[in-house]
């Protein structure tokens, strides 16, 4: 059965997935350490939480340093593409070895940031507005999406079915190859007209692309649901790198979509 996008969610549910019997004992188990004041050495949904806010805080500074250290002058398209690879290449390795993803995670937060706050530079040609615009819009969207992707996940609206990830993780691979070909051509020249050209079909395209990652944020809730009081302490730092590279996924395409809609 395939499982989430993330590669970080994918080892550590074939890490620590165990039995249904066996997962709820470890629940009960954690529960009971919680009532009784004892630590618990399982992962929790409450520590990957706190992870996650810790890392999108992280991404979110460095943003702001990008700001700061560029003058609030444009940096343009081209260089902001040279982060894409080593997002990349950052999951690719938590991927492979899920307990660095304590060292990772802030890596990969760091190298976001800087991503967004050139990106963020650069749409200022686009649009008419000050610079933190787009970003409070962009992150007010997001928080709205997120939330009520979690309702839905939660009262049963939306079920991570094997369908659904089916359909989910190739819509996300092949976007992930589109945004591959459409940075590399531009390095040559060529206009990233499906991008941030005019018309409706790259704002049609930024939409499903939001549904996409909108999708996946179910994927990502039901596995860490899964592995909380079953997995080790450590992956909560992975399911926080997981929920967290979808979160500032979704905020790029919130991003992306309101600079077309904006533009002047």
């Amino acid at each position: 059965m395939l499982e989430s996008r993330n590669p970080a969610l994918r080892r550590a549910a074939r890490s620590g997935g165990q039995s249904a019997g066996s997962m709820d004992q470890s629940r009960v188990d954690a529960e009971f350490g919680a009532i009784t004041g004892q630590s618990s050495d399982r992962m929790t949904i409450e520590g990957t939480v706190h992870k996650t806010l810790g890392l999108l805080l992280l991404t979110a500074a460095t943003t702001v340093g990008v700001w700061i250290w560029a003058g609030g002058e444009p940096v343009g398209f081209p260089f902001a593409g040279f982060a894409f690879f080593p997002l990349i290449a950052v999951g690719i390795l938590t991927g492979m070895k899920p307990h660095v993803a304590r060292i990772t995670g802030p890596i990969y937060a760091v190298i976001a940031g800087g991503f967004i706050g050139v990106l963020t530079l650069s749409l200022q040609m686009m649009v008419d507005g000050g610079l933190t615009m787009l970003p409070r819009q962009a992150a007010l969207a997001t928080l709205a999406v997120s939330g009520s992707m979690l309702f839905a996940y939660r009262t049963g609206l939306i079920r991570a079915t094997p369908r659904l990830r089916k359909v989910v993780i190739t819509a996300t691979i092949g976007i992930a190859v589109f945004y591959f070909i459409n940075i590399v051509m531009s390095w040559f020249g060529s206009p990233m007209n499906l991008i941030w050209g005019a018309g409706m079909l790259p704002i049609l395209l930024s939409v499903a692309f939001i549904a996409v990652a909108s999708l996946m944020l179910v994927l990502d809730f039901d596995l860490i649901e899964k592995m909380s009081g079953n997995a080790e302490k450590s992956m909560e730092w992975y399911g926080a790198f997981a929920l967290t590279t979808t979160l500032i996924w979704l905020y790029i395409e919130m991003l992306r979509l309101l600079a077309l809609l904006q533009r002047e």
